[in-house]
């Protein structure tokens, strides 16, 4: 029993290594591919950019290869009668997916642990070199932490409590003014910066001088006052991307200071259940695959079978990004937005197994 369960174990990882790392290699090199058509980049920095995309990538191609590791796996039992063995030594179809199933949940926390740990530093390294190499932006720095926000850009330090690009404004701004030495020489405060027609008006702060000269800076109250920056809500909605930056405790504690701020948090409460429930997709995936690949012998083999597989695939995708979407949009619930199509794919899958003959 032992030896069967180390020989299916060996098999099954075998196809989902090859299906994880085909599927991520074929995805990289699409999207190579598309940034050399598009001209904007020289080839070492599209090569270097998708390097650093690559472990988010490995992690998105975990769902699907559960699925086609899964056929493949099962099909190669059932085609070489494997199967038939395994039921003839007692050995049924519940304990083969017992062992694939612990294999799929050793990955689904492993993805877990690379979303949490892994990608996030990455994924700022990536941001990073995509703005100071390739966009040539080398003053450009953008840091979210879990209660501040800060964003270079020149002589210029942004500190923002939170930001909202709905009504494109900012709330708890300050702006650390430098000179040619990087000496401080202004700081601006507000409590709120509206973007208008005519610019960003600040309301209700302080604007504090350096002197070098005096030994004391000069402090000014305002109610109203005019932001002179090159800086329009587009640049700082870079700080909604940098969110995939975070860990999941920060996300978490993020979206709980942003919500208090007032502002609207639908989209990272949706960023923070996808972010988890991506990690787990693959135990329905693998479910999905087992009614096609144990089922009757059909014309088409092995081909036949993935590309079933592969048909459920793109239809759980398309359910899976459009529920986001609705998420995201305030339609649905954040959490329903993330869990609902792996609940309906698993009751899916629940009842094709139930009406799968034995055998």
């Amino acid at each position: 029993m032992k030896t069967l369960a180390q020989y299916i174990s060996i098999l099954f990882v075998k196809n989902l290594l090859v299906a994880v790392l085909g599927l991520a290699f074929l995805y990289t090199f699409n999207g190579i591919l598309g940034m050399i058509l598009d001209g904007k980049f020289p080839l070492q920095q599209i090569l270097v950019f998708n390097a650093l995309k690559f472990p988010e990538t490995l992690v998105e191609m975990i769902p699907p290869s559960a699925m086609i590791g899964t056929v493949l796996t099962l099909s190669s039992l059932s085609r070489t009668n494997e199967l038939v063995a395994c039921y003839s030594l007692g050995v049924g179809l519940r304990h083969v997916m017992a062992i694939v199933m612990s294999i799929v949940f050793m990955s689904c926390c492993l993805s877990l642990m690379v979303q949490d740990r892994i990608l996030p530093p990455v994924f700022r390294k990536r941001t990073i070199y995509y703005w100071q190499e390739m966009k040539g932006r080398s003053d450009f720095y953008i840091d979210v932490k879990q209660a501040k926000v800060w964003y270079r850009s020149g002589d210029l330090i942004f500190n923002l409590k939170s930001f909202d690009h709905v009504k494109k404004a900012i709330y708890g701004m300050s702006v650390y003014t430098f000179d040619s030495e990087f000496d401080l020489v202004q700081v601006t405060e507000a409590k709120e910066a509206l973007f208008t027609t005519e610019g960003w008006r600040l309301k209700n702060g302080t604007v504090t001088l350096f002197n070098p000269k005096d030994h004391f800076p000069l402090t000014q109250k305002f109610e109203e006052k005019d932001l002179l920056i090159a800086e329009t809500p587009k640049d700082f909605q870079e700080i909604e991307k940098e969110v995939d930056g975070l860990r999941l405790k920060e996300l978490y504690r993020y979206v709980e200071k942003t919500r208090k701020a007032g502002i609207d948090t639908k989209s990272h409460e949706v960023t923070l259940q996808y972010r988890i429930s991506l990690s787990f997709i693959p135990i329905i995936m693998s479910l999905l695959a087992v009614p096609f690949a144990v089922g009757k012998r059909r014309e088409g083999g092995l081909g036949l079978d993935l590309g079933i597989g592969l048909a459920v695939t793109f239809v759980y995708w398309l359910f899976y990004s459009l529920s986001l979407s609705m998420g995201r949009s305030g339609t649905l619930h954040p959490i329903v937005a993330a869990w609902l199509p792996s609940f309906f794919f698993a009751g899916l899958a629940v009842v094709l197994l139930t009406k799968r003959k034995p055998g």
